[in-house]
């Protein structure tokens, strides 16, 4: 498995514990939410009950009131319509009550309260009332007085009672919450200390794995340079980033192999070709001792003409290995005219131009204008008939030359110092360089033969 695939794996497991992190703090945030809900609903119902106790408290008072100012009409009958009010809002106060109690033990705790305060009511409205209009005795009133204490002692209970359950409750809930956040706080320490337990373990792991990577190509390269080895050989049990370096290493070593070769190749060649010239000029020389001739100064010129062409040729060709290219825009018509304008042609009618699509090209003007000099140069020297055609159409380019039909096919003649073995003209680069230039392009030469015409075809598609 890659280092980036592991690393891929690694984010997706830390990823993981992090959106899990996430998840528990809103869970953790939802759960104290309802946590603090029913802690405020609590509250409420304590509360709810504490003014239920209130106008226990308040009947007591007012039945005692009633009792001494007996006599008094005016405040018996003032302290009646309060009780009367106070009765108003203990049954609106009953309703909330009830509705908001939590289980059916509270439910059954509160009928009871109220039963005993309906009981309250009862001596209030008829028994108190029934002994004030009556004129009743002090014995009766105190018999009265000590039933009454006896129900609103036994309600006050009963309401106290409530309190303390719903106290329990509401402590309990506290309880649960401070457990919660404990809970939470250590899960979350926990997953934390996972997180970053799993991060380090995992790091640690893909830097010893880039550090033994880095040993096996640096031992790798050591022995490449140490012996007669052409390309880096790493043995490796998987394909990873350490394999594509690999291959990338001797991608680029087996080219510079091949520029070597080729060089060395070039330089042999090189050789060849000038001891001919050279043998000439030697040859020349000899009989120019002999014999001075006009004619035999202008062979040994043409000699040396041939190698100053050659020279230049072969600067060219090796130019290109190190060439970087810079490409602009331009139309195939500007491309024409301005190979045409390297070339010293004496006659202009032995050239006719068809522009048929003036298209758009994207390449190195200096280096495509070379490589088409090269193909008219070429049709120029080689052609039995003038005029040569020079044909622009569908992003192609096509020189025609009327000659005699090529013997080997355009392979052949892409190698260097290649030509026919009756061709007394040229060294055989000429169409090396233009493929080679076609290629760093990646365009593409063509040659056919049709009704007595060689014709070279640039592609550009």
């Amino acid at each position: 498995m890659t280092i980036r695939k592991r690393l891929y794996i690694s984010f997706a497991l830390i990823l993981a514990i992090i959106i899990f992190i996430i998840g528990i703090f809103f869970y953790a945030i939802i759960n104290l939410n309802e946590i603090h809900v029913l802690q405020k609903h609590r509250y409420e119902q304590i509360r709810r009950v504490e003014h239920i106790k209130e106008l226990n408290s308040a009947f007591a008072w007012l039945v005692l009131d009633i009792i001494v100012d007996k006599d008094k009409k005016q405040i018996v009958r003032d302290r009646n319509l309060k009780a009367d009010e106070l009765f108003i809002k203990l049954w609106k106060l009953k309703v909330d009550v009830v509705k908001n109690a939590e289980t059916s033990h509270e439910k059954y705790k509160l009928k009871g309260i109220f039963n005993s305060l309906q009981k309250v009511e009862s001596l209030i409205k008829n028994d108190l009332r029934t002994l004030t209009n009556l004129n009743s005795s002090q014995n009766e009133f105190q018999e009265f007085h000590n039933k009454f204490n006896q129900v609103s002692v036994y309600t006050l209970e009963l309401i106290i009672d409530e309190i303390d359950l719903l106290q329990t409750t509401l402590n309990q809930t506290e309880t649960e919450k401070e457990e919660f956040i404990d809970r939470i706080k250590l899960e979350l320490i926990i997953l934390l200390f996972i997180s970053f337990s799993l991060s380090f373990v995992i790091s640690s792991k893909l830097i010893s794995e880039i550090k033994t990577m880095l040993k096996k190509l640096n031992k790798a390269v050591l022995q490449l340079l140490s012996s007669d080895e052409k390309t880096i050989k790493i043995n490796m049990e998987e394909r990873n980033e350490l394999s594509e370096i690999t291959e990338s290493l001797n991608k680029y070593l087996e080219q510079q192999d091949e520029i070597i070769k080729s060089r060395e190749e070039l330089l042999r060649n090189i050789s060849h070709e000038l001891k001919t010239p050279i043998t000439k000029g030697k040859f020349l020389l000899e009989k120019l001792k002999a014999k001075s001739e006009s004619s035999t100064l202008e062979d040994i010129n043409q000699v040396f003409f041939d190698i100053e062409q050659l020279t230049s040729k072969l600067l060219e060709r090796e130019r290109l290995n190190q060439a970087t290219l810079k490409k602009t825009n331009f139309k195939a018509s500007t491309l024409i005219l301005e190979s045409l304008s390297k070339l010293s042609i004496d006659d202009e009618s032995k050239v006719v131009i068809d522009i048929e699509d003036d298209f758009l090209i994207n390449a190195d003007f200096y280096y495509l204008t070379l490589a088409l000099k090269n193909l008219i140069d070429n049709a120029m020297k080689y052609s039995t008939n003038y005029p040569i055609k020079i044909v622009a159409k569908n992003n192609f380019l096509e020189v025609y030359n009327e000659s005699k039909k090529l013997e080997n096919s355009l392979t052949y003649y892409i190698q260097p110092f290649t030509r026919e073995e009756n061709q007394q003209h040229g060294h055989g680069l000429g169409l090396n360089i233009v493929n080679k230039i076609l290629q760093m392009h990646e365009f593409s030469l063509k040659h056919s033969y049709e009704n007595y015409f060689n014709i070279f075809k640039i592609s550009f598609k």
